[in-house]
């Protein structure tokens, strides 16, 4: 098995090796909070919610939601997330 990831949007699909899943994911943000952490310039954490739908190359639609947190300094940092893919 390997996990195949989406550049564009944060979420992972577990797949097999010859196995190729086309699909198009359409969210927004629901919720966002950000908070100066006050030690040096420009340090920010922030998490975030979204929501939305999965739409699969075979006409199955899904929803998806993701809840992310990133730790910035001036625009660099981590962004760790999880997500999660409801089929129907």
């Amino acid at each position: 098995m390997i996990i195949s990831s989406v550049p564009s949007q944060i979420t992972s699909i577990l797949m097999r090796a010859h196995e190729t899943l086309k699909f198009r994911m359409i969210t927004h943000v629901t919720s966002a909070q950000s908070q100066d952490v006050g030690d040096v310039d420009g340090h920010l954490a922030s998490l975030a919610r979204l929501s939305g739908v999965v739409l699969f190359s075979d006409g199955t639609v899904s929803t998806a939601y993701f809840v992310g947190t990133t730790d910035y300094t001036k625009g660099a940092g981590t962004l760790h997330a999880l997500s999660d893919c409801h089929l129907q």
